[in-house]
């Protein structure tokens, strides 16, 4: 894995565990810490100019951001050391207020410096805060959780992030919130920028909102006894990505996907360990100036590994790696890449071996420079930066039963399914939905279904088309006794232990560097879900449900926008009836203006009980509809299975016409308290 907007992607987005020294954290009470009362803390206050107390002259004295010391991390513009401000030492509560007395104070300096003595029997915790007050009482505040504590509008964000996940601020272990600072420091933030404080946590959320999100949410929990969850997994895996050339006119659009092995053993409370053990692989992407004069490559890997490493598992059902920061060379392209740690978090289904995770990457590469003068370059260039390389990543672990039988497998299956099809010059997006029925043998019977298709080719246009497709004959599926599904040539679905979940994830393609490509140069990817249905109407009122929504908008031909949407972490769908409801949560947009030669750009679109209204069928055929139906909306097409606990839909934006000009997959999986 590695990516998000103002930052890299490799020429694969690897799996969870591509992720050389990965290591887990275990949320739980606090930790004791080297500073305890009487000890001093140190640190820099910094904000946007003129939104706290007084200020030196512009210009004079403005500085980077005293804590992003990280050579992979740069100065957010606009900040200002702040002088002169009351410096406040309180404790919080999980919702950030004020508790009991201030507990200390004192004053920064001109250079925005300021020191602090920890009082009697007050030591290092999640829920003491240092807090400067500006402009309309707007306060910047900081966790004190070791001796070097910068007040800044980062510090400020990363506080309202623990906020906003529900920690319990005073359990979290300081030594995860300090590696989570150091973490923030590895972020590409030239692009972060605001004139006040308002529009530069705007830019923060838009630039590496969703990161921080994923390790807060993976440090904010308590941990769980990780004996359940031990076993064989598949883990499945289908991906968009987007890179770009900073101003040069050139870009690429990728697609990948994977299946690999994994092993879980149970370990301490609140951590699994985890051996990667095999990983086959297919890339593609189309590159240049312009989709619809883009040449394809295609590339597939197969490899037998070993390696090893922790995760975490927390009783909210989420399991999580924690990826270290990478910086990776390639002498032969004349780049190198870095990649921000971050978290790669996945939520349960249902209580069962099965994890599914939207994960948002994204690195930054640069150039790289000859530091020894012996004509060959050796190093990466921090100061040229070549473009960005991000990626949207929908992960499936399941565990493998011992041994699955044909009787588990039967009755009605709601299907879903995304494709990607490329070419010179073309690109095909596909979704598609039915019945699959399955009787004994593990035969299926696919029933007729709905389609639909986004496309453009070497006219420049953009096709839409929806269609109605036949039912098919009865097909016996090769399902092996641990559930994998092989047709000869190798692992392409796996059934989960309940026989409730089957997974495809397949690709084919032909690379003329290669291989002989007797039809041409071509790659395609596909992805299918299935569910068993209910077999009575679900009761979902009251439910709430994550949502993971990942979707690719192409917008009228070969130039024009191209836009890759998808759901953070925290972001929810509630039922208050089985026809009605809301969404609440955040969605990444990483948008290529005016087509694959432009400058990748983002933003955070932030939604707050957006209405939704829902078709719930008997046999859990689901139509959810976001926004107006009478003008530009978004609607989910799919199925719940048998118990509500789980429901997969293809999606599409709808315009006002009919037409579909974005394309993708969502994931409901129930986390009702």
């Amino acid at each position: 894995m590695n990516c998000f907007k103002k930052l890299a992607l490799a020429t694969a987005v690897s799996s969870v565990v591509g992720i050389a020294g990965c290591g887990g954290s275990s949320g739980g009470s606090s930790s004791d810490s080297n500073t305890a009362s009487g000890e001093t803390i140190s640190g820099t206050a910094t904000a946007p100019a003129g939104t706290v107390a007084h200020w030196q002259e512009p210009g004079l004295m403005e500085v980077a951001v005293n804590f992003l010391v990280s050579p992979a991390a740069a100065a957010i513009t606009g900040l200002q050391p702040v002088q002169g401000a009351n410096v406040e030492l309180i404790r919080v509560d999980d919702d950030g207020n004020q508790i009991g007395n201030i507990l200390a104070t004192t004053s920064t300096s001109i250079s925005g410096d300021y020191t602090l003595t920890l009082p009697e029997g007050v030591n290092l915790a999640g829920n003491l805060v240092v807090r400067i007050t500006g402009q309309n009482n707007q306060q910047l505040r900081a966790q004190v959780v070791e001796k070097d504590v910068d007040i800044s509008p980062v510090s400020e964000f990363v506080l309202r992030k623990f906020i906003e996940t529900g920690a319990n601020l005073d359990q979290l272990v300081v030594t995860d919130v300090v590696k989570l600072s150091g973490k923030v420091e590895e972020y590409d933030l030239t692009k972060v920028s605001g004139q006040n404080l308002d529009a530069m946590f705007t830019s923060l959320e838009n630039e590496v909102g969703t990161f921080i999100e994923n390790d807060v949410v993976a440090i904010s929990a308590q941990g769980a006894a990780t004996a359940s969850i031990a076993g064989s997994y598949i883990n499945t895996a289908f991906a968009f990505a987007l890179h770009d050339t900073d101003g040069n006119g050139y870009g690429t659009y990728a697609q990948d996907t994977w299946i690999d092995r994994f092993t879980f053993t149970a370990g301490d409370t609140g951590t699994v360990n985890v051996n990667f053990t095999a990983s086959d692989s297919a890339y593609a992407n189309l590159h240049g100036t312009a989709l619809d004069q883009a040449m394809v490559y295609y590339e597939v890997d197969s490899e037998q590994l070993s390696e090893s490493f922790e995760g975490s598992y927390t009783t909210a059902g989420v399991l999580s790696v924690e990826g270290e920061f990478e910086e990776d060379l390639d002498t032969d392209s004349g780049f190198g890449w870095r990649w921000p740690g971050q978290s790669y978090i996945f939520q349960q289904v249902s209580g069962q071996g099965m994890f599914i995770g939207l994960n948002h990457e994204a690195g930054v590469r640069y150039e790289l420079t000859d530091t020894d003068n012996d004509g060959q370059d050796d190093a990466l260039d921090p100061n040229a930066r070549s473009g960005d390389e991000v990626a949207r990543t929908l992960e499936v672990f399941i565990r493998q039963p011992d041994n699955l039988t044909s009787a588990e497998v039967q009755g009605d299956y709601g299907r879903i399914y995304l494709s990607a099809y490329l070419e010179n010059g073309y690109l095909e997006l596909v979704t598609e939905n039915n019945v699959v029925a399955f009787s004994g043998d593990f035969e299926a019977t696919a029933q007729a279904g709905t389609s639909h298709e986004l496309v453009v080719n070497a006219n420049g246009a953009a096709i839409y088309g929806s269609n109605n497709f036949a039912a098919e004959a009865a097909v016996t599926l090769p399902i092996s006794a641990n559930g994998s599904i092989d047709f000869g040539g190798g692992t392409v679905g796996q059934v989960n232990e309940t026989g409730d979940y089957i997974d495809f994830t397949e690709t084919d393609g032909c690379n003329s560097q290669a291989q002989q490509c007797l039809q041409g140069e071509f790659a395609s990817f596909e992805k299918t879900m299935l569910v068993k249905l209910p077999t009575q109407t679900l009761d979902l009122s009251g439910k709430k449900y994550r949502l993971m929504f990942m979707a690719m908008h192409l917008q009228g031909g070969g130039s024009n926008t191209i836009n890759l949407s998808a759901s953070q972490f925290n972001t929810y769908l509630t039922a208050s009836s089985n026809t009605a409801g809301t969404v609440t949560g955040t969605f990444s947009e990483l948008e290529m203006p005016a087509g694959l030669g432009s400058d990748l750009t983002s933003m955070a679109d932030v939604v707050n009980a957006e209405a939704f209204t829902m078709s719930l069928a008997a046999n859990g055929a689901t139509t959810i509809t976001v926004g107006n139906s009478n003008s530009d909306h978004t609607v989910l097409e799919g199925f719940f299975n048998s118990d509500g606990s789980l429901g997969v839909f293809t999606t599409g934006y709808v315009e006002a016409g009919g037409d579909r000009d974005e394309l993708g997959l969502a994931v409901l999986i129930d986390v009702s308290q």
